[in-house]
């Protein structure tokens, strides 16, 4: 009592009406994360599982016989996973975790289960088992990304002299041919396996042993349980073990960057379908009808591309946002919560490319379309300017004003008489504008003009690396296909390599 004043007491919290988990918590938390890890980290689980009594028994911390016996419970929860479909989580178990560890103390006993804990923490366990998932969707999505590649290389390579036109800004610009184009998307998917690559050296680094953060006072081999587990080191720090995301923000980076990259692509594919420029015909599997216009044949295949991409961007930026400014060290944010944000982005990628690569494999090219917008209006008058520039010695800004101003007359009158060739009135016009502005006519005769505009020859002319070019391209083909070449043998050699330590782990 001060100054007369009583101040009542605080009623302690009392778990007597609600115990945990409150249902509330329940159902919004640990039920879906419990479903979740079931779907996804029950095998990546039971493989860290057995590792770690593996390593407790080969290192002394616990007795071999009690190993056997924690080795053979395992297993047999193994064989039982089906039950898991059928199980209603109530929360008797935290999570999935702790419904394994009670598994185990039923097969085996909670004193020999019980040595199993030793020298671990759901910490590190949690981190390992992420990698594990990760690892194999980064590897998945380079399969797809290999398979994408390989019928963008085909189809370049059949169309490396299919004269094709360039847009800029939504404006016809110049020729080149379909081959070029597509093998500027097969370098840009060459990019992305490399960013794939260097995110799966960076993932498969094993974290277990570090514990809650500080690693363990028993002699434990983290060396041993990174092999057994397929991993290709150990991450050294232990505290970055458990504090560090940014195995998750480079592995979504690298969908990120994949689908920005395809969807820039597709939105080109889907104006190619347009009935304006008819450039790309899909076959009727990919094209749905109107439901009251029967004349209707819509593209939809790609509207649902652009969209699927969209969405894995989306969910890629969940995951960056999740983690942003959140404390360097052990936080739920980190975990349960913001994986399934992480396996939407990836299955989104997946669909993404699985669909894509059926869209181009069976796609039909108008190639006489292509070529008629290559040789009407001014698509090749870049190659004028660049020939007054060789021919006349002119400054090429003097040759694009000249050029400019040819350009602005054809638009103005396509031809001034029936019948005349915009080759002649190329010429005419050519003459007017040199005097008009250098005080020096400049005749080329119309032969020569149509030779010049002719959109072949403005193709054929581009030698140099990287021009469109048949030679060209026929030779960055087959540099391409070398490499693709080995990035299969890097592709297969870590597949086997996940392969192989699944198959060793069970045998011990």
């Amino acid at each position: 009592m001060a100054f007369g004043i009583h101040l009542p007491l605080m009623k302690p919290h009392s778990n007597s009406t609600t115990g945990f988990p409150h249902p509330a918590y329940l159902t919004t938390v640990l039920k879906p994360n419990f479903q979740h890890s079931v779907t996804h980290f029950f095998q990546p689980l039971m493989q860290i599982n057995q590792a770690h009594a593996i390593m407790l028994t080969r290192c002394g911390i616990i007795k071999k016989d009690h190993g056997t016996r924690i080795l053979g419970g395992l297993r047999r929860i193994t064989a039982e996973q089906k039950k898991l479909q059928g199980y209603c989580f109530c929360g008797a178990e935290e999570d999935l975790f702790f419904y394994v560890e009670s598994c185990l103390a039923s097969h085996c006993g909670p004193d020999i289960a019980g040595h199993l804990s030793a020298a671990r923490s759901r910490n590190d366990v949690d981190i390992t088992l992420y990698r594990m998932v990760l690892r194999n969707e980064l590897l998945q999505t380079a399969v797809q990304i290999d398979e994408l590649q390989q019928v963008l290389l085909r189809l370049a390579e059949a169309h490396t002299k299919t004269i094709f036109p360039v847009v800029t800004h939504t404006q016809l610009a110049q020729p080149t041919t379909l081959g070029h184009y597509l093998m500027a998307a097969v370098e840009f998917l060459e990019r992305d396996l490399r960013r794939l690559s260097q995110s799966f050296r960076s993932v498969n680094h094993s974290p277990l042993g570090a514990c809650v953060a500080t690693t363990t006072g028993f002699p434990i081999d983290r060396r041993l349980l990174a092999r057994l587990l397929g991993f290709e080191a150990v991450l050294e720090n232990a505290y970055g073990c458990i504090a560090s995301v940014d195995y998750l923000v480079e592995s979504v980076g690298t969908i990120s960057t994949l689908m920005v990259n395809l969807g820039k692509f597709i939105q080109d594919l889907l104006l190619w379908s347009s009935q304006e420029s008819a450039l790309m015909v899909l076959p009727d599997g990919f094209v749905q009808c109107s439901s009251i216009m029967p004349q209707k044949r819509n593209p939809v295949a790609l509207e649902h591309l652009r969209i699927l991409a969209s969405n894995a961007i989306g969910q890629c930026q969940a995951v960056v946002l999740g983690l942003h400014n959140t404390p360097f060290g052990d936080i739920v944010d980190a975990e349960d919560d913001i994986q399934p944000a992480v396996r939407a982005s990836f299955e989104y990628a997946a669909r993404v490319l699985k669909l894509l690569t059926a869209v181009l494999d069976s796609a039909e090219f108008n190639v006489e379309r292509a070529l008629a917008k290559c040789q009407s209006g001014e698509v090749t008058l870049t190659e004028l300017a660049d020939w007054l520039v060789r021919r006349h010695q002119l400054p090429f800004r003097m040759a694009h004003r000249i050029v400019s101003q040819v350009g602005q007359e054809l638009r103005r009158h396509p031809a001034r008489r029936q019948g005349e060739s915009q080759s002649q009135w190329v010429s005419d016009l050519l003459e007017i504008v040199s005097k008009r502005l250098t005080g020096k006519v400049i005749t080329i005769p119309p032969q020569r003009v149509a030779e010049i505009l002719d959109p072949v020859g403005f193709v054929m002319i581009r030698k140099v690396v990287g021009g469109p070019s048949p030679a060209v391209v026929a030779r960055s083909i087959a540099r391409h296909i070398k490499r693709a070449n080995q990035h299969k043998r890097w592709l297969a050699g870590k597949k086997d390599l996940l392969a192989t330590y699944v198959h060793q782990l069970n045998k011990l």
